[in-house]
């Protein structure tokens, strides 16, 4: 076994990337609450488990994304700037296209999505014009301003980015968002999280990162080692999603050549998010794992821009 730093973490939350926010990942604590069981005989305490708890908390950077407009469709080879302070991504829907620029160097020649930086500009060189929606990913301010909300949060901790490596996770209400302003001019924010219906769960990442799908995908099977008989719960962010909907799901399998079932199904999605989802403590969880997406996107191809990140967990082994 070899030790590891925590360089090249990621942090997830409510379907918003916070990874470049975060400054410091201050508190990440589960486990269940002891409950005091000494009787008078006892020469130290005695305590007994109860229910099972979690917390995270971290500090972070102040950034925020101001809302985006999509301008009208220009005409061919017209350049449209970006007037936001913020990258934009851009996505062009069918048309017949020959030559996408930013910034006047030639980027694509087929519609997709296009990263067109802060005052930048974007031209499509076409015969048949095109849509296109302008969007930016959300930051730390967007996702974070309204705390204590009616709302649940799905965090996930990652440490580091590849498949198989472990993530923690936790069904979260979030409680604060206190702004420390320093006298050099620094400004940085403290976040609390607090477990809401379950405790902290460490799991596996089933993704290496964030993922995109821009078609129906079936990603590479992940070995958990051995199969077990005692259920999972897992964990989904979808972070950007370009389409009208996405469906991820966790399928299994006992060799890593088989078919594989559907061992959890996250439903069809519309919109970034957290998410949670779990099985019986009594399933069979086989030892080979693989993310499938599907959907219907606005165009043809099922997760236009679909970024998703899974942990999986099993009930007993963590």
């Amino acid at each position: 076994m070899a030790k590891t730093s925590g360089l090249g973490d990621n942090f997830y939350i409510g379907g918003y990337d916070l990874s470049g926010d975060l400054a410091s990942l201050d508190k990440v604590s589960g486990g269940p609450a002891t409950l005091d069981s000494t009787p008078i005989k006892a020469l130290a305490h005695s305590r007994l488990f109860g229910l099972r708890q979690g917390s995270m908390s971290f500090t972070s950077f102040f950034e925020y994304t101001p809302t985006i407009t999509t301008p009208g469709f220009p005409g061919s080879n017209s350049p449209v700037a970006n007037t936001y302070n913020v990258p934009v991504l851009v996505t062009i829907i069918g048309g017949t296209l020959t030559n996408v620029l930013v910034n006047g160097v030639s980027v694509g020649t087929t519609a997709g999505t296009y990263t067109v930086p802060a005052g930048g500009t974007i031209a499509v060189v076409y015969s048949v014009a095109p849509t296109w929606n302008w969007f930016a990913l959300g930051t730390v301010h967007n996702a974070l301003k309204t705390p204590i909300s009616s709302s649940d949060l799905e965090a996930m901790y990652c440490r580091g980015t590849t498949i198989g490596n472990p993530a923690a996770c936790l069904n979260s209400k979030q409680t604060n968002y206190d702004p420390t302003r320093d006298n050099s001019g620094g400004l940085t924010l403290k976040v609390d999280l607090v477990s809401n219906g379950f405790g902290l769960e460490w799991g596996t990442l089933l993704t290496a990162g964030l993922r995109t799908d821009t078609s129906v995908t079936t990603g590479a099977f992940v070995d958990q080692g051995a199969g077990s008989s005692f259920g999972a719960q897992a964990y989904l962010q979808i972070v950007d999603l370009v389409g009208t909907n996405v469906d991820v799901s966790i399928t299994h399998c006992a060799t890593s050549g088989g078919t594989y079932t559907t061992l959890m199904d996250f439903g069809s999605q519309t919109g970034i998010g957290g998410f949670r989802q779990s099985v019986s403590n009594v399933t069979t969880v086989n030892e080979f794992l693989k993310v499938v997406t599907a959907g219907k996107p606005r165009r043809p191809c099922v997760a236009d821009r679909l970024a998703a990140h899974d942990a999986v967990t099993n009930l007993h082994v963590e």
